[in-house]
């Protein structure tokens, strides 16, 4: 599938260095042939070890992601720590079972990642089409490939700084069924695929840049995605939040559960109303997200970079 492949590598895309994508591209290829050849348990297992490496050989991110829990969560150092650690164990077996993809049958997909609710999500197909609200959380990867069998699915996703690791991605993502809409050319193709009826998978929980809304997020104010809720008052599609969420106990268990949620609308009388109906629908966008990190801050990645010191500003601005 040809997708939007075009613009995923745009003039956003920031180039590295090349011996530094020479060794990606080596331990990325020789994850990925040992991830094909196990299963999903097996990747979940080597995962959460691969995630606890990194918890404790990176420095830089650890630090990030026990500060980030602490000012989100107001809990102490000890207690951030140990969700900062199973985060990056969630994230290790996330990374190492979207490796698997490529050699996993569709039903072993389907065995995998349960589907809560599905019917109330195939009632919204056609029409306005679904705009489909997730996060990285639990497996989102999994969760994406399992939404791909049973509905016409379209990602907006953000293009990577290595080239090569942006094919290797965007080719397991188009095989899994999705149409892939880079985050830079993303308007026109949406609001297409939503017109004709599919189901639009949007993730708004990393950094906006400076182009979103200053509104907070977990008590802390930072740029966030307006595009959601602004696809939803240009095409009339309900925004449903679905979330792929870990089963515990991760090692025994961790497979995922699909959860579809109720959804809601975004309405504009006219123009003049549009800007406060965005940043309305975003606020429920938000509040939606927040309640299911609330849940399980464990399976969030808190080693983002999704509050700045540059985003403070005018409280009225986001008003």
């Amino acid at each position: 599938m040809k997708s939007h492949d075009e613009a995923m590598i745009s003039p956003h895309h920031k180039p590295v260095s090349s011996s530094r994508a020479q060794w990606e591209q080596r331990i990325s290829g020789a994850l990925s042939a040992r991830m094909e050849r196990l299963s999903f348990e097996g990747c979940r297992r080597l995962g959460a070890q691969l995630g606890l490496a990194f918890f404790a050989v990176g420095k830089r991110r650890r630090e990030l992601a026990i500060a980030n829990v602490q000012m989100a969560l107001r809990c102490n150092r000890a207690q951030a720590t140990r969700i900062a650690r199973r985060s990056a164990q969630n994230w290790g077996m996330t990374t190492c079972e979207f490796l698997h993809m490529p050699g996993a049958s569709p039903q072993e997909i389907r065995d995998y990642v349960s589907l809560d609710k599905l019917e109330y999500l195939q009632s919204l197909q056609g029409g306005n089409g679904v705009i489909l609200l997730t996060a990285h959380l639990g497996n989102w990867e999994a969760l994406s490939a399992r939404l791909a069998q049973e509905v016409a699915l379209s990602a907006i996703m953000r293009p990577l700084s290595n080239s090569t690791a942006q094919e290797r991605m965007s080719g397991v993502r188009s095989a899994m069924g999705m149409e892939l809409i880079s985050k830079h050319a993303a308007a026109r193709p949406s609001i297409k695929a939503l017109r004709a009826g599919g189901s639009l998978l949007v993730l708004p929980d990393r950094h906006a840049g400076p182009e979103g809304a200053l509104l907070p997020l977990l008590g802390r104010e930072t740029r966030f995605e307006t595009a959601p809720a602004r696809f939803a008052v240009m095409s009339g599609a309900p925004i449903v939040p679905v979330w792929g969420v870990r089963r515990e106990p991760w090692l025994s268990n961790g497979r995922i559960e699909g959860r579809i949620m109720p959804g809601f609308s975004v309405h504009a009388n006219d123009r003049n109303e549009r800007e406060a109906a965005v940043i309305d629908g975003t606020r429920l966008v938000i509040a939606a997200l927040e309640t299911t990190v609330r849940a399980h801050p464990d399976q969030w990645s808190w080693m983002l970079r999704r509050w700045r010191d540059d985003d403070a500003a005018p409280a009225q601005e986001a008003e």
